[in-house]
């Protein structure tokens, strides 16, 4: 059995191999290199030979089936729902050679990922609120189209030119849809698994819950232990992080915590009012 999963995964692994930088996609994409690669596709930085700009194609991981192109599908139709400068824009839908391809607009940026781990950046409060209400606009802007983003990690979201953008609709629902079997859902700081029946349907308060672990992720940036505190010893994050009382609370709201907000609007309000403080370190 053991060696039957072994080939079975090295298959998989052949089958997913990224193509070639130069490889021309759909008679059109060049492909430079590749950017990502998720659980059920491959993301391409390409040129356009067409127009000579830079795209993003995202390729459905051959090993996934057909149930990765049903996604990748899904995620076209999204983009197409949700035009906006600060998301990537649908350019097509194409196939070839049994393989499914989204081509979209290649956003250029930092993502806090890279920013926080590779590049070393610090946030404290101020900028933590600052980063969150652009973030939070654009989500405001999916929540009022009828959506939800379900993926608001800091390898998802961008920065440039003091400037947000939002990535990877890949995981994104309709407000209220049920998810499929087998869709791949996030639990806590970005685990995967696997949805069943039972999963709840898509709701604003899961953004709002992910935008809570995205801030603590800002804040933790700047966080150093004591050096008198053991390897051993578990603190809670209100332990370890000096925050002020109002940002505490509203972290703890959106992990609900306390009384969660309403929706996204009630949570705005509270940052609008938060950026004002000059409690903020």
């Amino acid at each position: 059995m053991r060696f039957i999963s072994f080939l079975s995964s090295f298959y998989a692994a052949w089958r997913d191999y990224p193509v070639a930088a130069g490889t021309v996609l759909g008679n059109r994409y060049v492909v430079q290199e590749i950017v990502g690669q998720g659980s059920y596709g491959l993301t391409y930085k390409c040129v356009d030979r067409a127009s000579g700009s830079l795209v993003a194609v995202k390729q459905a991981r051959p090993s996934k089936g057909p149930y990765a192109k049903r996604l990748l599908e899904r995620e076209a139709m999204i983009l197409k729902a949700l035009p906006h400068p600060r998301f990537p824009a649908f350019i097509e839908w194409f196939t070839g050679k049994g393989n499914a391809y989204l081509a979209m607009s290649f956003l250029q940026g930092d993502t806090f990922e890279d920013l926080i781990f590779g590049l070393d950046y610090k946030y404290g409060e101020r900028e933590c609120v600052r980063i969150t209400r652009q973030l939070l606009e654009l989500i405001m802007y999916t929540h009022e189209k009828g959506y939800v983003h379900l993926d608001l990690r800091i390898p998802n979201v961008l920065v440039k030119d003091g400037e947000i953008y939002l990535i990877d609709f890949g995981l994104a629902r309709k407000i209220g849809e049920p998810a499929p079997d087998h869709f791949p859902v996030r639990n806590g700081f970005g685990r995967h698994g696997t949805a069943s029946r039972q999963f709840k349907a898509a709701e604003v308060s899961s953004d709002l819950l992910d935008i809570g672990h995205f801030m603590l992720f800002l804040l933790y940036s700047a966080y150093e232990p004591e050096k008198n505190s053991g390897p051993s010893e578990e603190r809670s994050w209100q332990d370890e992080l000096a925050l002020s009382g109002e940002l505490k609370t509203v972290i703890e709201r959106l992990l609900e915590l306390r009384e969660p907000y309403s929706g996204s609007a009630d949570f705005m309000k509270e940052l609008e009012s938060l950026s004002h403080l000059t409690k903020l370190q």
